[in-house]
């Protein structure tokens, strides 16, 4: 017992062993990575011993996910067969169209999951009825919405998809080859010039916002990862149509939508398209410079689709961390950037620290599943704490 209690894995193993692991060129993921950044041991756990988790024939939280951007993917190439864009529907027919996809996805998804009990059931109506309601607000929002989706559930890095992989050379012989799949992305056209303003869209089941500190220190970082993959595509006319994208926003929006409680019932009923509204806002940051094609009503008003404010002179108003000048922005996929290559040097070093961070009450542990293989105890483990290095970005 004494053992027991005093085991632990070793901090690190050597370069060699790291090369017969992960090559000489580290194939990964973006949200691979930010399980590095959480806690170096779990990304050994799962990329370097290839441990998985048990696999259930149960409707949870991510084949609930899968099953919405299923239908949101099939939504979209109907109407790409169609030769339409999403913004030529009315939000009735939009809303339509999503029910009846979403009535013949449940029916064939991963065996009949979804029919398999009266709860998977209800389950799928009510991932379909806030899949109704997101795509209504999102098409309303159209009017004022200069970018149009370009692209779902798009893939890179694997043998048949769409875009190579993002190589990042680590130096040494050694380099890094990024995979991944961006939910959606936007382009709005620079009239005049061959090249787009593009944004990244990340569906996500519950509200999400960009955490400051997680970004800074690479627990939350695949966003703007997948906005600096895009900057980085050497031929974009192929799947894009214009010569150059230019990074422009990167949001996560909420499919079942971010609700706050009401007063009473008589207030939430009376208020419900508002609401709907706050609820399927988007989250992220978003390039000043870009602002006229993402809010046709600004500067002189907002439509509500993005949390931002300017100030009186018309600039950025910095109580509202969304919106950022140029320098900003650019700086934010910089260090990004940095991150990765940084993370991949260290992985390929041999590291494999149990390192768990805190933040606050938070800590990596509270979302691992590895908890039984490295056997620490939450009591008495020093958490690495997370802390602000003002030096790291401009404003991330």
């Amino acid at each position: 017992m004494r053992a027991l209690a005093s085991y632990a894995p070793a901090d690190s193993f050597s370069p060699a062993l790291a090369a017969q692991l992960f090559g000489p060129a580290l194939r990964t993921s973006v949200s691979a990575l930010e399980q590095f950044a959480a806690c170096p041991f779990k990304f050994f756990v799962h990329f370097g011993l290839r441990a998985e988790e048990r696999k259930l024939f149960e409707a949870d939280a991510r084949e609930q996910g899968s099953f919405q951007h299923r239908i949101l993917a099939q939504f979209h190439e109907e109407l790409q067969q169609e030769g339409k864009r999403w913004r030529d529907l009315t939000p009735q027919e939009a809303r339509a169209r999503v029910g009846r996809i979403a009535r013949q996805v449940a029916d064939e998804f991963h065996e009949g999951l979804f029919g398999a009990s009266d709860e998977n059931q209800f389950a799928a109506r009510s991932l379909a009825g806030a899949l109704e309601d997101f795509i209504e607000t999102i098409i309303g929002w159209m009017q004022d919405y200069s970018f149009d989706p370009k692209s779902v559930e798009l893939a890179f890095g694997g043998d048949d998809d769409a875009l190579p992989a993002w190589e990042i050379d680590l130096g040494g012989g050694h380099g890094l080859a990024i995979r991944g799949k961006i939910d959606r992305v936007d382009l709005a056209g620079n009239p005049g010039r061959d090249e787009a303003f593009c944004a990244v869209i990340d569906y996500k089941s519950g509200a999400k916002k960009i955490d400051p500190l997680l970004l800074e220190h690479g627990i939350q970082i695949q966003l703007p990862a997948y906005l600096a993959a895009l900057r980085h595509v050497a031929d974009p006319r192929r799947l894009f149509g214009v010569g150059r994208l230019v990074p422009a926003g990167v949001f996560y929006v909420s499919l079942r939508g971010s609700y706050k409680p009401g007063a009473d019932r008589s207030a939430v009923l009376n208020r419900a398209r508002e609401a709907r509204r706050v609820a399927y806002r988007h989250a992220g940051r978003l390039l000043f410079d870009a602002l006229a094609q993402f809010d046709r009503q600004a500067p002189a008003s907002t439509s509500g689709q993005f949390n931002y404010a300017l100030t009186n002179e018309g600039k950025p108003n910095r109580r509202f961390a969304d919106l950022l000048e140029a320098d900003d922005f650019n700086a934010l996929l910089d260090h990004v950037e940095r991150l990765l290559s940084e993370m991949g040097r260290r992985i390929l070093a041999g590291e494999a620290k149990v390192d768990p961070y805190r933040k606050g009450m938070e800590v990596a542990c509270d979302f691992c599943d590895s908890r039984a293989i490295c056997r620490i105890d939450r009591w008495t483990h020093q958490f690495r704490l997370l802390k602000r290095d003002p030096a790291a970005t401009k404003k991330p």
